[in-house]
């Protein structure tokens, strides 16, 4: 029972920002590109490419769901940073602590401060895959949240028109097999909509980004609102970003955790 009911928070709260889901849909309708249209492509990709990834992120969001019958949200403080470091604490209507998860992209710590229970293991440990599908990798993290693409990705990109023509659709196939559509704005140069697509044809991943902000001191653009539906599960999910704090990294430390004493330490397969 303890930890029937520690999967229900954490299925709502960490792991949704980690595991993004929904049902399977059709793909976006595109138009084939014009000579001239397939160099405006070229070039808006180009340009998109080049924009300052962020490093790190440091932000209050709230974290809304409407997941296989449950409805709610939640307040949180969520930081994370290159490659794949991930600190994110969950606090009721009061401001007090609920749960507060830590992970290097290998390991992760997980604490119920409701039930002083704590669960240790790692990211490619059967307990892990059962909430974050081996298409959502650590280092994706950020750049899903973010609304950018890791460096060396979206190889042999492939141009179309987006049938309203706000932007244009770039797709790839990745070493993992996933197709990825990538939506990006002609107006803002802004990525729009994100989908992973597996060779089943079912919509792993649909991220939609909206209301970028650009960070006056490091030059950072973030999307403050996240919308996000899939494959694995039905329903949806949306963050709002509530206060930015940074983009800079905070150091190692942060994303360590050491268990209060008098916590029930369990470490999962």
């Amino acid at each position: 029972m303890r930890r029937q009911s520690f999967c229900g928070l954490l299925a709502s709260a960490v792991c949704c920002l980690l595991f993004f889901a929904g049902c399977a849909g059709k793909l976006p309708k595109t138009l084939p590109l014009s000579p001239l249209e397939t160099q405006e492509a070229s070039q808006l990709w180009s340009a998109f490419l080049k924009n300052k990834r962020p490093t790190a992120v440091d932000a209050d969001i709230r974290l809304s769901w409407d997941v296989l019958g449950s409805k709610g949200g939640i307040g949180g403080t969520l930081q994370a940073q290159r490659p794949a470091l991930l600190r994110f604490a969950a606090t009721d209507p009061l401001g007090r602590s609920l749960i507060l998860a830590v992970s290097d992209g290998r390991t992760f710590t997980l604490v119920d401060n409701r039930s002083g229970h704590v669960y240790q293991g790692r990211t490619d440990s059967e307990y892990w895959r059962s909430y974050v599908p081996e298409t959502v990798e650590s280092e994706d993290l950020l750049p899903f949240l973010g609304g950018f693409l890791r460096e060396g990705e979206a190889l042999g990109v492939k141009p179309a028109q987006d049938e309203d023509s706000g932007g244009f659709w770039y797709v790839w196939r990745d070493a993992r097999s996933i197709s990825h559509h990538v939506l990006v704005e002609r107006k803002s140069g802004e990525m729009r909509r994100h989908l992973l697509v597996d060779l089943q044809g079912a919509q792993v991943l649909d991220l939609r980004y909206a209301d970028y902000q650009r960070d006056a001191k490091s030059g950072v653009v973030w999307p403050r609102r996240l919308q996000i539906s899939g494959e694995a599960v039905t329903g949806d999910l949306a963050i709002q970003v509530e206060q930015m704090y940074s983009h800079a990294p905070q150091g190692a430390a942060v994303y360590r955790l050491t268990p209060p004493a008098h916590f029930t330490v369990e470490q999962v397969p």
